[in-house]
């Protein structure tokens, strides 16, 4: 009997536990050889997910021999949860299923190894795809996990929809009600995302185009990340026709989280500010993470790659203009 753990990524979100518990039930249902371990953060969204897998701790884990490793939902170096458990499996028995890119720190798993889709809404996007396409069972429990992963992650199917993502969860094997019911339970707010939803400011910047929220709370908050990745934040955050980009930040003692989010025809590069600020993600909706830090700080910061990406359209536009001339 083999192990293999199974990653993601700290503060998880229910792409990243969908996806883990998804990879999960794969392994278990056709390696018999193998015994999963899905090392994973206590998380206040566990109760959201079908299943009743154990999730092991960091020190739950650290003295469980590890065969292969499996990361779901992140290639950031820095944002797996239980990193130094995965870097003691060989680098060639590693894999990687995600659909971010512009990390600047990545996971070193070999490329044949990897299933990386930037296109793909979500994770359970990925996976949802694969099993359609080699015509797997996909059972109710399952096909729930992998509806509200992908849901989750557009925001109630709000940002970044293709094509691929409607067909793929037409194709989900769920009836209107049971996704209607899914939804219900996704969306329902805690007694603490309400309290935080409540304490969202926005802050004044001096740019045209940018629209700056901060939500800041103390050291000992846990999951705060987690808890905001919720529709009602991402509708109080949105941009909009007069502030294209809008930036929310969310501060937990000296370690900032944000969220950065524009519209699809705006020209800002979002996804390359997110990537200056240690993060990355989509085109239209991206994260950076800046540590130890002042919330001064991390506005200016925000501001100055915000400005250079304003600076670099003006020039490709003057050149375009030279050109044309």
């Amino acid at each position: 009997m083999k192990n293999v753990g199974i990653f993601t990524h700290k503060g998880c979100d229910l792409d990243a536990l969908c996806s883990t518990e998804t990879m999960a039930e794969i392994l278990e249902t056709y390696y018999s050889n193998l015994k999963v371990v899905p090392i994973i953060e206590s998380s206040y969204l566990d109760e959201k997910v079908k299943g009743n897998r154990k999730h092991f701790s960091i020190e739950e884990a650290k003295n469980i021999h590890l065969d292969y490793a499996l990361v779901c939902d992140t290639n950031e170096y820095d944002r797996v949860y239980g990193i130094e458990l995965f870097e003691q499996v060989p680098v060639e028995k590693r894999y990687l299923i995600d659909h971010h890119t512009g990390n600047r720190v990545e996971l070193e798993v070999p490329d044949n190894n990897k299933l990386i889709d930037s296109k793909a809404a979500a994770t359970c996007q990925i996976i949802a795809e694969k099993l359609l396409e080699k015509e797997l069972d996909i059972p109710s429990n399952m096909a729930y996990n992998l509806y509200i992963g992908i849901a989750s992650d557009t925001s109630e199917f709000n940002y970044n929809v293709t094509d691929k993502t409607v067909e793929t969860i037409l194709s989900l094997p769920l009836t209107s009600e049971e996704k209607q019911n899914a939804i219900i339970s996704m969306v329902k707010l805690t007694l603490k995302q309400e309290y935080l939803l409540s304490k969202i400011e926005p802050v004044s910047v001096p740019v045209e185009g940018l629209k700056v929220y901060k939500l800041l709370e103390p050291e000992n908050s846990k999951d705060t990340s987690l808890l905001v990745n919720h529709n009602d934040f991402h509708k109080k955050v949105a941009p909009t026709k007069e502030n294209p980009v809008s930036c929310f930040i969310i501060g937990i003692g000296n370690d900032y989280i944000i969220k950065f989010k524009k519209l699809g025809e705006c020209p800002i590069n979002i996804l390359e500010i997110a990537t200056e600020c240690n993060g990355g993600g989509h085109e239209t909706m991206c994260v950076g993470r800046l540590y130890n830090d002042t919330f001064e700080n991390v506005i200016a910061k925000v501001l100055s790659e915000y400005e250079a990406e304003k600076e670099k359209i003006s020039l490709k536009e003057e050149l375009s203009h030279k050109i044309q001339k």
